[in-house]
C-alpha cells in the first residue's frame, strides 16, 4: 500500500477531486481482501494443476494434526512477512525511480484494516507515475510467482507460491482500488496528499484547470463507465463470496458441513465434508463470472440512469 505524507498548505492550486479513505471504504477493502484471498487460493491451486498437466475438479483441504498444523502456520507467517517486505519494496523502488525517498511503516486504518505502507513526503506524482507505483507489486510479484510455479512443479513449493500470490493479491486490493479511481482522470493531472492532515487519501490537481473545472467534467467518460462496471463486478463477487462463507460457517455449526448453490443447469458453488473430515470445494467459474459481470453491468446502468435523471447533481 502507498500513501503520501502531509505537505505544507502552500499548494499552487485547489484540488479538483479527492479520494478519501473513509471507514466505509476501509470496510469494503477488508471484505474484498478476505474474499479475494480465498478466491485466489482456489484458482492458484487449479492453475498449478494445469501446469502439471492435471485436471482438478475440486480443491480438497485435509484435516491436519496439531503438529503439522502448527508447522504450516509458522511457515504461513514467514511467507506473509516475506511477501509484505517484497510488496512494499516494489512500491519503494518505483518511488525512488521517480525521484522520491520513501519511508516504510505499518498502520491500522479505523481499527479495521491492518496495512504496511511505503510513504513519501512533499512530492507530487503524475497520474501515470502513481499508477505505476500502485500496481507494481501486484504486477511484478504475480508475474514472478507464476513463472516460478510453472518452473517448479514440486508440491511443497507450489503450496507456498499459491499462498504467497493470494496474500499479495489480497494485500493489493487497496492499491488496485486507488488505481481504478486514478485511471478515470486524464494523464496530465498530478496527485498529492490530502490538504487535510487528519484524512487519509489523495488529492488530484489539474494544471489546466480553472475555477469552473469540476470532478465530473474532468473525468474520462469511457474510463468512468469501465470503472463502474468493474466496481459492480467486484462488489457482486464480494457479496457472493461473503454469502458463501456465511453459509459454510452456518452449515458447519449445524453439523452438516455440506452446501450447494446451483441453478437448474449451472453450479455456482459446492462444499462438502466427508466422513474423514476432508473439506472439498468446487466453484462454477462460468456461472459465478456471469453473475458478477451481470452485477457490474447493472451497477453501470444505475449510474447512467442516475446521471440521466439528474440524481447525482
Amino acid at each position: 500500500m502507498t500513501r503520501a505524507e502531509s505537505r505544507p498548505a502552500s499548494s499552487p492550486s485547489q484540488p479538483v477531486a479527492e479520494f478519501r479513505l473513509t471507514r466505509l471504504v476501509t470496510l469494503q477493502w477488508l471484505v474484498v481482501s478476505v474474499v479475494g484471498f480465498f478466491a485466489l487460493v482456489y484458482y492458484g491451486v487449479h492453475l498449478h494443476a494445469r501446469f502439471r498437466g492435471e485436471q482438478l475438479a475440486q480443491v480438497a483441504i485435509p484435516v491436519l494434526p496439531s503438529g503439522p498444523l502448527l508447522f504450516w502456520l509458522a511457515v504461513a507467517a514467514l511467507v506473509l512477512g516475506v511477501v509484505v517486505v517484497l510488496h512494499e519494496a516494489c512500491h519503494g523502488l518505483f518511488m525512488a525511480h521517480y525521484g522520491s525517498e520513501p519511508s516504510f511503516g505499518v498502520g491500522l486504518s479505523y481499527a479495521l484494516f491492518p496495512y504496511a505502507y511505503a510513504a513519501v513526503g512533499g512530492e507530487r506524482f503524475t497520474r501515470n507515475q502513481l499508477l505505476a507505483i500502485l500496481v507494481s507489486p501486484f504486477a511484478l510479484l504475480t508475474a514472478g510467482g507464476l513463472l516460478l510455479m510453472a518452473a517448479m512443479p514440486d508440491h511443497f513449493l507450489a503450496v507456498l507460491l499459491v499462498f504467497a500470490l493470494a496474500v499479495n493479491g489480497a494485500g493489493s486490493v487497496g492499491d488496485l482500488w486507488m488505481a481504478a479511481v486514478l485511471v478515470q482522470y486524464p494523464s496530465r493531472v498530478r496527485v498529492d496528499a490530502m490538504p487535510d492532515d487528519d484524512v487519509q487519501g489523495f488529492a488530484i490537481y489539474d494544471p489546466e484547470s480553472d475555477r469552473h473545472t469540476s470532478d465530473e467534467t474532468l473525468r474520462l467518460t469511457g474510463m468512468q463507465t469501465l470503472s463502474r462496471v468493474a466496481t459492480g463486478t467486484v462488489a457482486t463477487l464480494a457479496l457472493f463470496g461473503t454469502a458463501v462463507i456465511a453459509l459454510i460457517l452456518a452449515s458447519l455449526a449445524a453439523g452438516s458441513g455440506t452446501i450447494e448453490l446451483a441453478t437448474d443447469r449451472r453450479l455456482l458453488f459446492r462444499h462438502a465434508v466427508d466422513s474423514s473430515g476432508v473439506a472439498r470445494f468446487e466453484i462454477g467459474e462460468v456461472a459465478v463470472g456471469a453473475l458478477s459481470l451481470a452485477g457490474g453491468l447493472c451497477w453501470a446502468a444505475l449510474g447512467w440512469l442516475s446521471e440521466w435523471l439528474g440524481w447525482d447533481s
